[in-house]
């Protein structure tokens, strides 16, 4: 349980407030890090701690304001279930307590400070920065290893709901980290969906589908992450989650009422049930006139306008129904995209597009944002890597070196065979990776290191006992070899 004391400060509303955890002891709230209309981050005393503040104020003296008491309760409950699932907790900050303090209007969740950037923001850095060399790469590891992390969650019955680019956070080691459990659905919320409050973002989420299966008892679906990662990743290369629509091709749709009449209908729908939405959900004719378009309907409009201007479009087949409508919408996307990041309209439009033909699950949309190696990298590791002996050995699977992504493996300047990172090693022989020992034998010019199995007696020394490929499970700078 924690006690609180609060003092004004102008580094904001709660900056000096202490608050003593159990475990950790007395901490205080030094200066706000971000802050939106319900919760605020405030950086605090304790290192590598920060506390999420929720606003409960509903201006009356013995009452606190519902919803975002709601959403605080909310997330509390969802750091708990994750905290429960170790291949989870490891990504997503480490939870130190939570509580409310009435008087002052407030409730908050203490949590790791992670070293790093969030998505969003590292993506922009790097267009300013004109991408520098080396770049994309990384962008695809990250993006790669985001969508491992969400399938890991869809593994355990999480859906995400809210997936935004910058509730991920990469680390400066290049992990990456979910932060806003907020939205979560869970298998507990999945046998009480009566109860369950549904909270997601309009641009990121297809409201009028998930709210009504909500409402109807039918529980959430990967397909509605699927729809996230792509308009997510659609933001990370323009910086915008909205298309942008030429004035000409806007203007002939809104001379056609009928492309988006019974849309409008439908948002208007959605207004009913929650009015604070029309700012944020406008209809598709405001979205026309505005120039910029919701990928929630974006398809929608761009089907009932395919239907109007092809030809016999009522006597095609369905596949070439579903055809037309994605090539033309993956060469809308692609037009708005820089050009070293056009690959992406593939991955955007195979995740956005209408739900009977979007992609069905997250290792799909994966595959599309890969890097596969080239066959002479495939076959130097298929002979010479100790990673595939060993598997082979252990009669483990060796058609990993497959899937292995360009980023996955480096070139070991003194042997001249290519290694595998120590993280994707730890994956393949996760059964003995506590009894893999490992011996450093170079390092080259980035500081990269390169390692070989040998038996414990050779290893390295390691804290008090030898270094192992479990202990390097997390590094990415270190690296298996031949």
């Amino acid at each position: 349980m924690a006690t609180l004391e609060s003092t004004d400060s102008p580094a904001g509303r709660l900056a000096g407030t202490s608050v003593n955890l159990s475990g950790v002891g007395k901490v205080e709230l030094t200066h706000l890090l971000n802050q939106n209309s319900e919760t605020s981050v405030y950086a605090t005393t304790h290192p590598g701690l920060i506390l999420k503040t929720f606003d409960v104020d509903c201006g009356k003296e013995d009452e606190l304001s519902y919803g975002p008491y709601l959403r605080f309760r909310v997330e509390v409950e969802n750091f708990q279930d994750i905290q429960g699932i170790e291949e989870l907790s490891s990504r997503v900050p480490a939870f130190f307590g939570s509580d409310v303090e009435v008087e002052r209007k407030f409730a908050f969740i203490a949590m790791e400070y992670l070293q790093g950037d969030n998505l969003l923001a590292w993506a922009q850095s790097a267009a300013d920065a004109g991408y520098p060399e080396g770049w994309v790469s990384q962008f695809r590891a990250a993006l790669y290893e985001t969508l491992a992390v969400v399938s890991l969650f869809h593994r355990h019955g999480i859906i995400l709901i809210d997936f935004k680019p910058d509730n991920v956070i990469r680390l400066f080691d290049e992990r990456v980290k979910f932060v806003d459990l907020g939205a979560f659905f869970t298998p507990r919320h999945g046998r009480d969906t009566e109860n369950y409050v549904y909270s997601a973002t309009p641009d990121y989420a297809e409201l009028i589908i998930d709210a009504s299966n909500v409402q109807t008892g039918l529980p959430l679906t990967q397909g509605s992450d699927i729809f996230s990662a792509g308009v997510a990743f659609f933001e990370l290369a323009i910086g915008s989650s909205r298309l942008s629509i030429a004035d000409e091709t806007a203007d002939q749709m809104l001379a056609q009422p009928s492309l988006y009449r019974f849309r409008d209908s439908q948002i208007r729908d959605v207004w009913r049930g929650g009015p604070h939405l029309q700012h944020l959900l406008p209809l598709v004719e405001t979205q026309l006139r505005e120039r910029r378009i919701l990928f929630s309907e974006f398809w929608h409009l761009l089907k009932s306008y395919l239907s109007l201007s092809v030809q016999d479009w009522e006597s095609l087949p369905e596949e070439e129904h579903q055809q037309l409508i994605l090539t033309t919408g993956t060469a809308f996307i692609s037009d708005q995209l820089p050009e070293p990041l056009q690959w992406l309209a593939q991955p955007i439009a195979r995740a956005t597009t209408l739900r009977s033909f979007r992609l069905k699950s997250v290792a799909e949309l994966m595959d599309l944002v890969s890097e596969p190696l080239s066959e002479a990298i495939r076959e130097d590791l298929t002979h010479h890597n100790i990673v595939v002996q060993v598997a082979r050995d252990l009669e483990l699977p060796v058609e990993f070196c497959a899937t292995l992504n360009r980023w996955e493996t480096k070139l070991n300047p003194r042997s001249e065979h290519w290694a595998v990172c120590t993280a994707r090693a730890a994956t393949e022989l996760r059964g003995v990776a506590e009894f893999t020992f490992l011996k450093e034998v170079c390092r080259d010019e980035e500081g990269h290191r390169f390692l070989q199995i040998v038996g414990d007696l050779e290893a390295d020394n390691f804290q008090s006992g030898k270094l192992t490929l479990a202990h390097l499970a997390e590094d990415r700078s270190a690296w298996v070899g031949a």
